[in-house]
């Protein structure tokens, strides 16, 4: 039986691709519940940067299974809610560094998944957008956060309430995505990326790093700054600390 969710772990790097290409990349329970075994598996795992993607060229995640939705009782529709909370949470506070690579439509539940990754990357031809509105729900898997705290609240309220798709180029002008990739295998393209990066630091630096950044988020700058004392007293007690630039060096 196909898993919805794959992950393939290679050393210090993993890639995590969903795999439901003929319900658009959507998610049902089930997925979800997968994609967050993935998720929890990297997290025991050596990995220090995760690329998360999806099968085929028409859409990185069309957000939730609408089908399923429609199957589902009331109990198992709350129980959705909760559980693409609990995945968008997961992913922004996952101990590694998150690059989601993006191809054809990234709409809804799956903007809502890219924006939880530390870095986003896209094909020309990927679209955004929160198109909840037009079917009476909203968005419920963090997008009323992410997406001000990266755009600014002006653009967020507009993609929300109107619904309206955008360009690739429209959403990099915004700051919505880090680069747009023309090579034609944006994959590959973050791939590449995460194996800089996970040249260059090693996985203690990224968890505390991560744990400033998304815990101290919203604190004063006192308790952000005490974080990063504590932070930085734990690395250098650390046997990699400064053993990256000790190599580059010698």
């Amino acid at each position: 039986m196909k898993t919805p969710i794959r992950l393939e772990i290679d050393d210090t790097i993993g890639v995590l691709t969903i795999d439901r290409n003929e319900r658009r990349n959507s998610l049902d329970n089930e997925a979800i519940e997968a994609f967050l075994s993935a998720l929890n598996q990297v997290r025991r795992s050596s990995v220090i940067a995760l690329v998360i993607t999806a099968e085929g060229d028409r859409s990185f995640c069309a957000g939730s299974d609408l089908k399923a939705l429609k199957s589902y009782n009331q109990e198992e529709i709350v129980h959705h809610t909760h559980l693409f909370q609990t995945l968008t949470e997961t992913i922004d506070e996952l101990p590694v560094a998150t690059i989601a690579a993006i191809e054809g439509a990234c709409l809804g539940g799956g903007l809502e998944i890219a924006l939880a990754c530390d870095s986003r990357v896209c094909a020309p031809s990927a679209r955004f957008g929160f198109p909840e509105i037009t079917v009476g729900v909203l968005p419920t898997g963090g997008g009323t956060v992410r997406a001000p705290r990266a755009i600014g609240l002006s653009r967020a309220r507009e993609m929300m309430l109107f619904g309206e798709p955008m360009s690739a180029s429209e959403a990099r002008e915004i700051g919505l995505i880090s680069q747009i990739d023309e090579s034609g295998d944006v994959r590959s393209f973050a791939r590449t990326r995460a194996l800089k990066l996970a040249s260059q630091t090693n996985r203690d630096a990224v968890t505390l790093l991560k744990a400033m950044l998304v815990t101290g988020a919203g604190t004063s700058p006192r308790v952000g700054a005490m974080m990063a004392y504590l932070g930085d007293i734990a690395l250098s007690r650390s046997s990699n600390f400064l053993k990256e630039a000790s190599s580059k060096e010698g």
